[in-house]
């Protein structure tokens, strides 16, 4: 038995494969870009900055975390030809100023644990202390990571969850 929520989904799922006149599109970014921007719920990538489906790749985590998501902008560099990366950071998200120690104390404490597990102590959670200074060391990852191609530019952007405006950080 399906949940509302998932019925809503089917549903909608199914006014958009009626209209879907997509097929066949390529699978490179149309233009040449990856996107690395924060799961969060209030950030729409396409609406914000004028995408449209097969215009960019877009890599979703918690924090934007390049570290997080270098696999797969990686990826699409090297097998689809993108050629740049946007690391997309925005005011007043949820890891701002949680430590490491802070996300393993919560999901300790909702798993009922009483001791740290390998698996805990290993969960990387990429903190964020200062929004800039994360944005300008996570560009600075990507920049110098061994498999990054000299001809991939990537740039640091803040996204103002307030205004919705970007304004670009790292050049």
């Amino acid at each position: 038995m399906s949940t509302a929520l998932q019925q809503r989904i089917l549903e909608a799922n199914s006014r958009y494969a009626n209209a879907y006149n997509s097929a066949g599109l390529d699978i490179q970014p149309s233009n040449k870009l990856v996107i690395i921007t924060c799961m969060d719920c209030r950030l729409d990538p396409a609406a914000a900055y004028g995408f449209k489906l097969g215009d960019t790749t877009t890599v979703r985590n918690a924090g934007a975390s390049a570290r997080d998501g270098a696999r797969s902008a990686l990826l699409t560099t090297h097998v689809l030809g993108a050629e740049h990366i946007y690391i997309i950071k925005h005011t007043k998200c949820g890891l701002l100023g949680v430590t490491t120690q802070m996300a393993h104390g919560i999901i300790k404490k909702n798993l009922g644990l009483t001791e740290a597990t390998k698996d805990l102590d290993s969960f990387e959670v990429f903190p964020i202390a200062d929004l800039e200074e994360s944005l300008k060391d996570d560009v600075a990852y990507l920049r110098h990571h061994p498999l990054a191609l000299e001809k991939v530019t990537v740039t640091g952007w803040i996204h103002d969850t307030d205004t919705g405006l970007l304004k670009q950080v790292v050049q």
